[in-house]
Parts: C-alpha cells; sequence; structure tokens
C-alpha cells in the first residue's frame, strides 16, 4: 500500500514537471480538480485488482454487519441531497404506513476514500447535516438508532459521496 501511495507520488512529482508519463503508471488513478487519486492496491494485474477488491468488499460487509440490524417496520434509512461542502444533506427513513417506530437518533460519520472505519461526526446530530470543508474528499454516511423490543437497534444508510468542494 506505502508502494502504491509513493508511486502515485512520483506520477503527480512527474505530471507536474512534464515528464512523461506511460498509461501503466496511472492504474487504478484518476485527475480530480488539481490532484490525482488512486485506489491503493490497484496493480496491472487482474487478478491482483480482483483480490483488492473482494478483501476490501469482505472487509467491508463484515463492518456492515455490525452496523445494520433489523428494525421492525423500517424499510431504509436514505440521504437525500448533494454531497457538496456547504450543501444540505436531509436522512429521510422509510418505514411501513403502520409501523410504531419509536424517535430514533441521528448518528453521522466520514470516511476517507482509503480508509477502513468510519469516524464519527461529533457535532452532526439529527435528520439535517451540512458538510464542512474538513469533509471534501470523504464518503458520508448516517445511522438511525432507536430502542425496541427492549434491545437498541441500528441501521445505516448507503454512503453518499465523496464530498466535492463548492
Amino acid at each position: 500500500m506505502a508502494a502504491q501511495r509513493s508511486a502515485s507520488v512520483l506520477v503527480a512529482l512527474a505530471l507536474a514537471s512534464g515528464l512523461a508519463v506511460q498509461a501503466q503508471d496511472l492504474v487504478g488513478c484518476r485527475l480530480v480538480g488539481a490532484s490525482l487519486q488512486c485506489i491503493p492496491g490497484v496493480t496491472e494485474s487482474a487478478q491482483q485488482q480482483i483480490s483488492t477488491f473482494r478483501d476490501q468488499i469482505s472487509a467491508d460487509l463484515e463492518l456492515e454487519g455490525a452496523i445494520q440490524q433489523q428494525i421492525n417496520g423500517l424499510q431504509s434509512l436514505v440521504i437525500a441531497g448533494e454531497a457538496i461542502q456547504g450543501g444540505l444533506l436531509q436522512a429521510t427513513i422509510q418505514a411501513d404506513a403502520n409501523a410504531a417506530l419509536a424517535t430514533p437518533q441521528y448518528h453521522w460519520y466520514r470516511r476517507s476514500p482509503d480508509a477502513t472505519t468510519w469516524l464519527l461526526i461529533e457535532s452532526a446530530q439529527g435528520t439535517t447535516y451540512v458538510p464542512a470543508p474538513v469533509d471534501v474528499g470523504q464518503n458520508l454516511m448516517v445511522v438511525a438508532v432507536v430502542k425496541q423490543d427492549g434491545q437498541v437497534k441500528r441501521i445505516a444508510s448507503a454512503p453518499v459521496g465523496p464530498v466535492l468542494a463548492p
């Protein structure tokens, strides 16, 4: 992973200085604004890419399993709005018409694309969140927490992002 980041830095420096860059140097990379973003672990080898992505998917599913739980009467939790710094994101619960849900608590999280853990945004509670400058380039999600049948249950939205600068 460190080698991939080092290669990304070298490619970025080569581009900035006008040196020739080969297509194979940019595997797994894209130019976003003025920065080169590369996916760690992506190489020219299709088998290596598949292995890297499988590992990442397995880790993501394991993390999701720790969060996602069945909340009776709740169909989904979605985030509406565009992931833009200063924009408004709105968490909305879609529930059965006759569901008697307790009022959920909402917790917002951020994660950089190359990180494996979600970080709690301590200042963000409630159904809305306005992405801050620190969120640019990060993915965001919201988790609704309710007490049901004597247990605390959680459901997470699909992530949105990465958050764009205005």
